[in-house]
């Protein structure tokens, strides 16, 4: 079993996905700037439904980003965690990928400004959505598609399992916090 996490927008979920790509079970919830205690959450209620225990996973997946700062440091964080204290590897995928593999996809940068990847390109930081059909969310989506843990059963051969502890979020800028004045002693 593969536990999946997603956290880098809006939208927290967890997925426990078999090795052949079959969800086992999902949920989600909207938790902006509580995504751990979703997570934890979901998580705990999908394994009791289906009788089954953490010690059962054989990776433990996470969305990279971007999006929020903190939000993918929680799905990372718990990815990882998860790894470490079972002894198994941890992987992770981009937020485009989850939210649309082989598309246009529009993430919210900074305010006023999108992430907009297009299939076999890098992503590229503007301040127009593009004319092409797209998907993603943000401010004046209409219709938005977040990141969903399911997302990684469509990236299953796609991902490479690295040590807990190798696990990383990708930021594509400079997290906008503020840095100490004063350094750390």
């Amino acid at each position: 079993m593969i536990v999946a996490f997603s956290t880098s927008s809006p939208l927290a979920s967890v997925a426990l996905i078999r090795a052949d790509g079959t969800v086992l079970a999902s949920g989600e919830e909207l938790a902006p700037m509580r995504a751990s205690g979703a997570c934890l959450a979901i998580l705990s209620g999908l394994l009791s439904s289906r009788g089954l225990r953490l010690e059962d996973a054989e990776l433990f997946v996470a969305d990279l980003g971007p999006g929020s700062f903190t939000g993918v440091k929680v799905g990372v964080t718990l990815a990882k965690t998860f790894a470490f204290t079972h002894k198994k590897l941890a992987a992770g995928a981009r937020s485009f990928d989850l939210v649309d593999a082989d598309g246009v996809v529009v993430l919210p940068s900074k305010r006023g400004e999108w992430f907009v990847r297009r299939p076999g390109n890098e992503p590229v930081r503007t301040e127009e959505l593009p004319n092409e059909p797209f998907s993603g969310y943000g401010n004046g989506i209409e219709n938005p598609v977040y990141p969903r843990a399911e997302g990684f059963t469509k990236l299953l051969d796609r991902l490479v399992a690295v040590e807990a502890e190798r696990l990383a979020p990708e930021y594509l800028i400079e997290p906008s916090i503020s840095k100490p004045k004063v350094p750390f002693q």
